[in-house]
């Protein structure tokens, strides 16, 4: 599995589990240059813009209209990224 793969799974499940919505409900992209991720869950949508000092393990997620969201891989998310690396 992918490193962007990982993120995007943990993406899907913080926000499934958020919104209670199913992953597959939860839409991921991520920016033509890679520099932002983009979700739209629930008619809301959420942006993260990724810099060089990003740390790698937790990702906040800003909408205009909503609270940040954190999230955070879990143990076999790092464990897998670790092994995608």
């Amino acid at each position: 599995m992918e490193a962007i793969d990982i993120y995007r799974q943990a993406i899907k499940r913080t926000f499934a589990n958020l919104y209670d919505e199913s992953p597959d409900e939860v839409d991921v992209t991520w920016g033509n240059a890679y520099d932002t991720i983009t979700v739209h869950c629930t008619h809301r949508t959420f942006t993260h813009e990724i810099l060089s000092n990003d740390n790698d393990i937790t990702l906040e997620f800003v909408s205009d209209n909503e609270d940040p969201i954190t999230v955070t891989l879990n143990d076999d998310e790092r464990r897998q990224l670790e092994r995608a690396i």
